[in-house]
Order: structure tokens, then sequence, then C-alpha cells
């Protein structure tokens, strides 16, 4: 074009039926509420509205839509299809787009243009966006003689609770349902969640899809998450076409029925769930006249069946008009059809092709056929099985394979995917292009084009329909290896060519790939599948199941793997076997902890990488085996075998020359030599790893890393500032660490969270930040069903009450009771959970973490442990008590100047301050508290921190002398001559 794009009046709206169009704001308004449109269908839409009146070329049409050139004439039939079904061109006699035979479209409904930008009472203006709209579906089609029904439904069912729409496939439950959740909108505080449960084929998977609408992750316990999650909510969840897993439907929905009050069902089946408290309605066929010779076409138009046929036909044919001669006709075919809108659409496409009376006999004759041919199937479903029939069998013979091959896709499909599993000797790319616009013109493919890429779908009885076509052909197989191939391939490619992709953008961009990647998995470890591409897809498949959350799903998919394997049934490469197993240590430690077997996958891995010849590949198993059994050593607590797993890594990176390996192992290693208390080395090799400029490691590239290596090594960084006495750059880089973790995969999250957000917040005092990253890895842990993650939250939330200054309990028993309970579960958590949970004040220190410090295992918080135990001593406050308290304060401040943590030393000297003036030793109390003011004024920084607030009122209290006051006066003079410097 040389297209005369909108100039300086597109900024005015533009109003047209009951439709407001902004175009500069790129809003459609029906009725002053925004409508669901993508970039090209709008793009079109103001460039027709622009020229009402006038005809726009095709080729203008594509060249102002697609800027970039990527469309054909094909292309923009289906965005014009889509374009019309959204704004119910032909119902009701109203027409807006008029196709001219070989020349383009022409905009024909009457046209107000504002005359003014702003013009008082011109035309309403474009209103906020509803959040909730986006959790609903855009409906493809128009509402057609349904209004009635849904508007008595949708007033009855806020105190119903459960409502089943059922009925044959193609009679419309699922438009009802859009609709009914589009009117009910503002009745729900907490929203309306749309959940397609015609995509999920595993009864296993009903929870994890309303997980995933609701934005959260299903793991193993997923249904008690899911009643907790929506405990306090008002919310109406639409659960679409669930008759295939039923059962698993009914028990979802009477726990959400018993755990969440306020949270009301609505259910699309063919048949009804047989819950308590079910309100069944049973949708009924479009309405329509009793058949006869006499009826005029405006007659007939008052009937929604009729509507129906006319507007469909007039996609179909532009200028297809109901005369009154064919109005009889009509409305004899809309009753053979039983009123049922799926097949009124069906034959309604055929209207040009056929016109009305010879249509109408022909289905007679399909109709009779299978009258004959059957006597046992319902009528409906036999109509509609006739009629598909008959709508295959005069297709073009290339459609005909496009179709049938379509079926190969669970759910939504683009086109560029359609043309990587469909395309062959037999059928070409612009077969696929025209096939996919044919058949969405004749209502067997649906298409979605309120997004920026146009998604297309085939209807559940339209696909059943077409998969049974492709069996029966002896092409399934085929197409499903195919279809597993592409999707290893394609997310394969992707961190090859788009590696920088953040979690958000991968969801935005893959999410709904998911159910068809588990469907391509499932066949391709199914007896007639190939177990061998089924692994390779499962580990090319790996990032999507972390950035999506699907660790538990995932980790069931790579143990039926490996057990295939391991039972001969499909053998597998060994080296493929090894970074299964790799794979498969991480996903069981990352879902069900280090004691669930993580270990022991890690350590066959390790064992099958040695016993290969020494390549690349193989020593990269070998260096991700140790990699994983390194970070299960320091997950229990054993730092030592942590740190010699990690400088092997480092030697055999070294021997290979592989430069990432060694940042890897460079990464381990940090880790490890944080947790020895070796702060300093730790922190530079973090910032080492953190800004070295190589690529960042994916799960593709190590089946280990889970998690972004910024935010693992600002984790590092943050604890080492923080125990060296840097407070407030700590804090500062807990911030940098959580704003990185929120771009990857939600695992990152939580560790930034955990590790460092909360801890440090409570270390220096702040119950404000604590708080605050409490909450959020609360919410953020049951989200995305992070199990491992909800006993930190009860952790913090005790410190945060502890903190608060929360009453204790007033029975003496009850107290001890909950003490040791408290004291149970961190035990049980382990050694490193057990020395970090010390750090948190008297309260949490167990014999466990004692026992450690002693032993000198516990590293990094050695001096804090045994600090906090001597002051949690029972006979601390005797004088025997004070005594031995003085003793461990003394080793404590030792061992914490040994390792430079001015954190810990400065909390062991306000200790030793304390005792010493207890005591009343005279000299001794003296010199601790002198002791105390070098240490502050050593602190670099967190003057603002409880410890410093702690330690200068211990100096301000215990200090009587005018010289001593002097001293922590020059003190503090000097600490904050320091800090500014």
């Amino acid at each position: 074009m040389t297209s005369r794009a909108p100039a300086a009046r597109a900024d005015l709206p533009v109003a047209f039926g009951s439709f407001t169009l902004h175009i500069a704001q790129r809003l459609l308004l029906e009725s002053g509420r925004p409508v669901r449109l993508g970039a090209r269908a709008r793009s079109i839409l103001a460039a027709l509205v622009e020229r009402a009146g006038e005809v726009v070329g095709k080729a203008e049409l594509i060249a102002y839509a697609w800027p970039d050139g990527d469309a054909e004439e094909a292309t923009l039939r289906v965005h014009m299809g889509a374009l019309r079904k959204v704004l119910g061109d032909g119902q009701g006699g109203t027409r807006y787009i008029a196709s001219v035979a070989g020349r383009g479209y022409c905009f024909v409904a009457p046209v107000a243009r504002a005359t003014t930008q702003g013009a008082p009472g011109t035309f309403p203006a474009a209103p906020a966006h509803d959040a909730h709209d986006a959790y609903l579906p855009a409906r493809v089609t128009r509402v057609i003689g349904r209004e009635t029904l849904i508007a008595a439904l949708a007033q009855s069912l806020p105190q119903r609770r459960l409502l089943t729409l059922c009925g044959a496939g193609g009679m419309g439950k699922t438009t009802i349902a859009l609709a009914m959740a589009e009117r009910l909108l503002p009745a729900y505080a907490d929203g309306v969640r749309f959940v397609d449960l015609g995509r999920v084929a595993d009864p296993g998977l009903v929870d994890a899809a309303l997980a995933a609408t609701l934005g959260m992750t299903a793991g193993p316990t997923a249904r008690a998450a899911l009643v907790d999650a929506l405990r306090h909510r008002r919310m109406l969840i639409v659960l679409d076409s669930c008759e295939h897993v039923i059962d698993a439907v009914a028990l979802l929905v009477l726990a959400l029925l018993q755990g969440a009050p306020d949270v009301h069902l609505l259910v699309t089946s063919r048949e009804p769930l047989q819950c308590e408290g079910e309100w069944v309605q049973r949708v009924p066929p479009l309405a329509l006249p009793s058949p006869r010779n006499e009826i005029s076409a405006a007659e007939a138009m008052h009937y929604p069946a009729v509507q129906l046929f006319v507007e469909r036909a007039i996609h179909s044919a532009d200028t297809f008009q109901l005369p009154d001669a064919d109005a009889p006709g009509v409305v004899m075919l809309c009753a053979s059809l039983d009123g049922m809108p799926l097949a009124i659409e069906l034959a309604a496409a055929h209207v040009e092709t056929f016109g009305v009376a010879h249509l109408r006999r022909l289905l007679d004759d399909r109709f009779q056929m299978s009258a004959d041919n059957s006597d046992i199937v319902q009528p409906r479903h036999r109509t509609l099985r006739a009629l598909l029939d008959w709508s295959y069998d005069v297709l073009p013979p290339t459609e005909r394979v496009v179709l049938t091959r379509l079926a190969v896709f669970t759910g939504e499909f683009t086109l560029g995917w359609a043309r990587a599993v469909l395309v062959d000797a037999e059928i070409s790319r612009g077969d696929v292009e025209t096939g996919i616009a044919a058949m969405v013109a004749k209502s067997l493919v649906s298409v979605d084009a309120s997004e920026g890429v146009v998604r297309y779908r085939l209807l559940a009885t339209t696909r059943a329909y077409a998969l049974e076509r492709l069996a029966r052909g002896g092409a399934l197989r085929d197409l499903q290896a195919r279809h597993a191939l592409h999707w290893r391939d394609a997310l394969r490619a992707t961190w090859t060519d788009e590696p920088a992709l953040t979690q958000a953008e991968w969801a935005a961009r893959y999410g709904n790939a998911i159910d068809d990647v588990r469907a391509a998995i499932g066949w391709a470890l199914s007896p007639d599948g190939d177990a061998a591409l089924g692994a390779t897809l499962i580990i090319a498949a790996l990032p999507l199941g972390y950035f999506l959350s699907r660790l538990d799903e995932f980790c069931g998919y790579t143990a039926r793997a490996l057990a295939l394997a391991d039972e001969g049934a499909a053998p597998l490469d060994p080296t493929l076997t090894t970074r299964l197993r790799v794979a498969l240590g991480t996903l069981i430690y990352h879902t069900r902890g280090v004691a669930a077997g993580a270990e022991d996958a890690y350590q066959r891995a390790l064992r099958d990488a040695a016993a290969l010849a020494q390549s690349g590949a193989q020593s990269g198993a070998q260096q991700q085996a140790l990699a994983g059994i390194g970070m299960i050593a320091l997950a229990s607590g054993d730092y030592a075998a942590g740190r010699h797993h990690a400088e092997t890594m480092c030697a055999l990176a070294d021997q290979d020359g592989d430069a990432m390996a060694r940042l890897w192992a460079e990464h381990t290693l940090a880790l490890a030599h944080h947790y020895l208390g070796d702060h300093g080395t730790a922190r530079h090799l973090a910032r080492h790893v953190r800004t070295h400029p190589s690529p960042l490691v994916r799960p593709v590239d190590n089946l280990t890393a889970l998690v972004d290596r910024r935010v693992c090594m600002r984790i590092v960084e943050a604890r080492t500032l923080w125990i060296e006495g840097y407070a407030d750059s700590a804090a500062s880089l807990v911030a940098q660490c959580v704003e990185d973790a929120l771009t990857d995969m939600p695992l990152a999250l939580a560790q930034a969270l955990a590790f460092a957000a909360c801890p440090i917040a409570l270390w220096r005092g702040d119950e404000t930040a604590l708080a605050d990253y409490a909450n959020r890895l609360r919410e953020h842990s049951l989200r995305h069903a992070l199990v491992a993650w909800h006993g930190w939250v009860e952790m913090l939330d005790a410190a945060l009450a502890l903190r608060d200054g929360t009453p204790a309990p007033t029975n003496a028993d009850a107290d001890a009771d909950a003490h040791r309970h408290l004291q149970a579960r961190i035990t049980h958590t382990g050694g490193k959970q057990a020395d970090l949970y010390a750090t948190f004040g008297a309260r949490f220190v167990t014999p466990l973490a004692i026992t450690r410090a002693v032993a000198g295992k516990s590293g990094w918080c050695m001096a804090e442990v045994r600090r906090v135990a001597a002051e949690a001593h029972p006979h601390r406050h005797t004088q025997a008590g004070r005594l031995a308290a003085a003793a461990a304060f003394e080793q404590a401040l030792d061992v914490a100047r040994a390792q430079g943590a001015r954190a810990w030393a400065l909390r062991a000297a306000t200790s030793l301050a304390r005792v010493r003036h207890e005591l009343d030793q005279g000299g001794d109390s003296a010199r601790a508290a002198d002791l105390l003011s070098s240490i502050c004024a050593r602190m670099p920084e967190g003057r603002g921190t409880r410890d410093y607030r702690d330690a200068q009122a211990v100096l301000a209290y215990y200090t009587s002398t005018p010289a001593s006051t002097q001293a922590i006066s020059a003190a503090n003079d000097a600490a904050t001559t320091q800090a500014r410097g």
C-alpha cells in the first residue's frame, strides 16, 4: 500500500452499529465493553472503516495489516472470517463487511465519526480493561438464540453453586458457558477462571489444569493446595468439556464445594457429574418453526436456528440472502439437523456450492443412510456423525488430508506448527495454509485472532472424528512421530536461537504447547511409540516443564522412560540414559527432597558416565552428576563433601579444557566455600561466576542448573556481605537478587526469598522487610506448589512473631510442647537447615545444630550457633552458667574473627559484654566493653540494624564512668566517620 493508513482522524473514535472503534488506542468496544480482537484483525477493521463505502483491495489490506510481508490471501480470509464472526456480520440482517468478487472488501455499515477529540457526550470513553477478562478465552462466535437461557441461568447460578450444562457434542455448551461467565464477571470479587479440559487426556492432570489456570502449579498435593488457595476466594470456575475425565472432575468439584464455600462451578459435559448439589441443565436445540411449505423469510428469521444458518451462510457466500422461496427449505434443513448449532454451521458453509434445495436433498439422503445403518446411536449423535461424514466426503482430497492430520494437535496450534508437522511430499506449505483457511470457512476449524499470533483448533467433536479417520487410514502413528519430532526439534532450537528468553516470555510463547508436548511424550512412551524419541523429547522439553513449574509431572515422565530402558523394553543410547538419570535426580531433589532417591539417581548416572569412553558429552554427564551429588551433600549439611565434589569437577573441567564446565564447577565451589565459612573466597568466586561473560547455563545444557547463576551467586554474595559486616550492601544486593529471580523459573524466586531475602531481613532486625518477603514466599510457594518451601514460611512466621515480642502461651506445659514440636521439625529438615534456623534465635537452636557447631561442621554460622547455644542454655543465669557462657562467647568471638565474620563477632562481643557485666568482674567487664566498642567502630555499615543498636544499648547501659562514656562517644564518632568514608 501505498495503503492509505488511518491518519489524523484515527485519533477520533468511530461508531457503527453497537460498536465503537478507537483506532489510536487499538481498542474495539461493543456497547461500551472491550472486544478481544487481535492486532491483525484490528488493523484490517481500521483500514476498512477509514475507507467506509470504498472497495479496499486484498493486496492493500495485506500490506497494511502485515507490513513484514508474512501473509497470503488465505491468511487474509482467515482473519476476515474471524472479524466477521466477532462483529456478528449477517446476524439479524445487519451487514458490516461485503466481499467484492475479484477486487477486495468494502465496509458497508453506516459510520459515525466524532468531530473533535474528547468532545463530551460524543462517544463513550474507552474503559479501563478488566484484568479478570484476561482469564476468559475470546468467544470466536456470537451467541444466537440463547439470550433468555443465559440470563435465567446467570441469575440462578450464584444461589446454586454447581451447574452442569449437558448435551450432545455440537450443542453450543461452551458458547453458553462463556457468555454466562462474561455476564457474571462483576458478581465475583476474585473473577472467573475458564479451564478447557478437552485438551487434557489424562484424568490425573485435571487438578493440574485448574492449577495452571489459577497461576499455580500442581504438585503431589495439588488438590489440597487448590482448596487452600480458594478457601477464602469468591470466584466462578468454568470446567469445560469434562465427559472424558468425568470421575476426576467429580472428585475435584466435591473437594471445592466442601472446602471453598464461596467458589461456584459451571461445568459443561455430555453427562452429569452425579455430585450432590449438582443442578443439571440440558442444553436444548435452537428454536425453529414447525416445518411447513408456507413460511416467509421474514417470519423464519424470527427463529434462532434460521438466524444462525443465514449468518454462517453469509460468511461462506457473501452475497447470500434468504428469499421467501428458500425459507421453507432452510427451516426443514435446520429441523433435519435437530436444531444443533454445530451441524447448522457445517451445513450453512456449503450453501454457496450446492444451494439450499440441493443441499437439503444431499443431507436427507445421508441422514437416511445413517438411520438405516444404526439403531443404537442417539439421534442427535447420529445426525452430527452423518453430517461430519458428508462434510468430509465433499472436501477436496488435499483438504481431507490436511483436516485429518490436524487432529494430531491436542489443543490450539499455529500456522507455523501446522506447517512443521503436516508438510511432506504429499502436502505443501501452501496446501496447509489454503486448507486451513478453507476449513475455517467451512466451520471445521475454529480460529482465535484475539492475540498477536492467530491460533486454530479443531472442536472436540471434529477432532475425534478426524482422529478416527486418520487412524483408519493407517497414518496416525506416522503423524504422531512427526508431531513428537517437531516439538523435540522446536524446543531444542529455542535455546540455540533465543537463549535469552525470560520465564515470562517462555510461558507466553510455548505455554499453550504444553498439552501437545505431554501428548507427544505420552505417545512416545506408549507400546506403539518410540521411547528413544520420547527420551530426547523429555530432555528438550525440560525447560518448558521448569518454566511452567511442571517438575512433578516431568519427574514421572523421566522415571517412565528410564523404567522402559531398565526393563529392556526400549533400548536407549547410554549417554541419553545417563542424562535422563541426571535429570531424574534433579527433579526428585526439587520435588521430594534430599532423602527421596535423588542421590541414588545421581550416583548411578556417575557410574554410567564413568563406564563410558571419555568423550566430551560423557564427561559433561559426569560433571553434571557430580554437581548433583555435591548439591545434595551441601543440602544435607556435609559441606566438606560438597567442596570435595566441586574440586573434582574443577579438575575434570581443567583436564578437558572445558571453560563452561569450569564455570559451573566454580559455581558449586562458591557455595561450598560459603557454607564452610570461607566467606571472602566464596564472595569473590560468586562475583566471578555471576559476572562471567559466557552465555547463561540453561537446563538444556546442564540438567542440574534449574536456577540462573546470577540469582544463585547473588544469594551467596548477599549472605557473605552481611556476615562480613556490610549489612546495607547485603540488603541492596538482596533486592537485585529478587528482581533477577522474577525473570527466571519459579524455583529461582523461592530460593532468593528463602535463602537470602528473608534470613538477611531477620538478621538485620527489619521486621517490615521480613514480613513482606515471607508473605511473598508464602504466596509464591503456594501458587507454584513448591511444597518443600511451605515449612520455611511457617518457620519465618514463628521467627517474626518471636521478634515482634508476641507473648508466649501462659501455660508452661503448652509452651514446652510447642517448643519441642518446633525443635523436632527443625531437626527433621537436616543439618543445613538446622544451622540456618539456629541463627534465628534461641527458640530455634536444636541439639543437632549444637552438636554440629561443636564438631566444627556448621562452618559459616559456627560462631553464631555456639553463641546462641550458650545464651539458650537452661543454666545460663546461674553463676556457673555465666562463667560457661563467657567462655563460649569468647570462643565464638575467636571463630568469628578468624573467619572475618564481623556480624557474628558483633553479636558475640555484645553477649560477652553483657555476661561480664553480670559477673561484675571489674577489669574483665571493662575490657569486654572496650572490645565491643572497638568492634562497633570497625563495622563498615549497618548503623541502623538491630544488632548495632543492641550493642550500643549494652554499652550505654553497662558503662557508668565518664571515661567510658567518652570512649563510647569516640567509638561512635569513628564508626560514623568510617561509614561516611
